[in-house]
């Protein structure tokens, strides 16, 4: 590829329903344009090539736009195939990837046109997400101009790259941006002890920190976790390369900045390939701790810009010890594709294959995947679901509980 397509790769969501989305130039050169935000990912409605509004994710980490392969066909889009690459985002496996040539995006009224675009299929992200991603818009949208994400406000405000100047009471942070993706360098702390280190800015990963595998063997951040009975998760990673094994817990701290962020759930990566298995970063920053600022992504001035939104919290993951796979085409087929040990869902006997037939008296044809995600993350919560195993139904009930103890 061109440019690597990074983070997005990881394992974002769009909430259905009518939106929207309209701008209009200010008097200096501003333009807003609101998005749906849904566990802290920004959505936006873009047109390709004059199309109707098609539905993209904003990805910071992405080193170039992205269309999906199936949405590129639909488009008639003349493709120029690259194969099967490794190493082109998150994953264990290889990508098929082409390139499509002169692209006209509008997003709002910002039109702007791309020589190159990158194609890569989106299947296991859909799945994943439980969501269609027609593309991303990433370094190709970003270069254009200064962008604010307001995620209080959920809107992007994009600045005029000669005019920009900034006079709020936001704390910058030096930024660089390497292969058209964002990197600044945080502190993390674990147990009694601290670690520098530099992360990409991937505003789609939709959890706090994630470690590449060189990174976290270095610091000993896996057997930290482990540490006093503390219980890490196993699990995976998704990515347009496939899954790559990781395990899921809790850091003392992520400082960026000024800021501090509180026990934030953590990822630690154990491939070699991919962007997870990358020795030259120490890991990607996500959604939840991006969604308490307003960010100012200002990459000619090299630097990124926090002003302070909510208070930020310790983040949670799910109560119940279930991972979910969401089957097209519409995504609201819900089938169970792990089950945790020592979990309220394994105690109520619940296996891998079954599939979701209502949560809480609301009929899965109902819910979005992000939505039963949310319901599994309240601790105490007392749960019932109906699912389906072999052509059976069955009721099972649960009470919800931190499987990854707050420190």
């Amino acid at each position: 590829m061109r440019k690597p397509v990074t983070a997005l790769f990881l394992v974002l969501l769009l909430a259905h329903g009518a939106f929207c989305q309209t701008s209009q130039p200010q008097s200096d050169g501003r333009i807003e344009i609101p998005f749906r935000m849904v566990e802290g990912v920004i959505w936006l409605d873009v047109s390709v090539n004059g199309s109707q509004p098609l539905h993209f994710v904003l990805d910071t980490a992405s080193g170039d736009d992205v269309i999906d392969r199936d949405r590129a066909g639909e488009l008639k889009l003349p493709l120029i195939e690259l194969g099967e690459r490794p190493n082109a985002g998150t994953g264990d496996g290889t990508t098929l990837v082409a390139f499509t040539d002169n692209v006209e995006f509008s997003v709002g009224s910002l039109h702007y046109k791309r020589l190159h675009v990158s194609v890569v299929p989106f299947d296991g992200i859909n799945r994943s997400y439980g969501e269609r991603f027609d593309g991303v818009l990433g370094f190709g949208f970003l270069s254009q101009r200064v962008v604010t994400i307001d995620y209080v406000h959920q809107k992007l405000i994009l600045h005029p790259n000669s005019t920009f100047t900034y006079a709020g009471s936001g704390h910058n942070v030096p930024l660089k941006v390497v292969s058209g993706t964002p990197m600044v360098t945080a502190k993390i702390v674990f147990g009694g002890k601290e670690a520098n280190g530099d992360f990409l800015i991937d505003a789609p990963f939709r959890r706090s920190v994630a470690f590449t595998t060189p990174f976290s063997q270095k610091n000993g951040l896996l057997a930290d976790a482990r540490k006093n009975g503390r219980r890490v998760l196993p699990g995976e990673l998704v990515g347009v390369a496939g899954k790559s094994k990781n395990w899921t817990g809790r850091i003392t701290a992520l400082q960026l900045g000024d800021f501090t962020i509180p026990q934030p759930i953590a990822d630690f990566s154990e491939t070699t390939a991919g962007s997870m298995g990358r020795p030259d970063i120490a890991g990607i920053i996500g959604a939840e701790v991006l969604k308490h600022f307003i960010v100012t992504l200002d990459y000619p001035g090299n630097r990124l810009i926090l002003e302070a939104g909510d208070k930020p919290q310790p983040s949670e993951t799910d109560m119940a010890g279930i991972a979910w796979d969401a089957e097209p085409p519409d995504y609201q087929t819900f089938r169970v594709m792990q089950v945790q040990d020592d979990s309220p869902a394994n105690e109520a006997g619940v296996q891998v294959g079954d599939v979701l037939v209502s949560l809480d008296g609301r009929p899965a044809s109902k819910l979005r995947k992000w939505k039963v995600t949310e319901a599994l993350k309240r601790p105490g919560a007392q749960v019932e679901m109906v699912l389906t195993r072999n052509g059976n139904d069955m009721r099972v009930k649960m009470t919800l509980r931190r499987l990854v103890s707050l420190y």
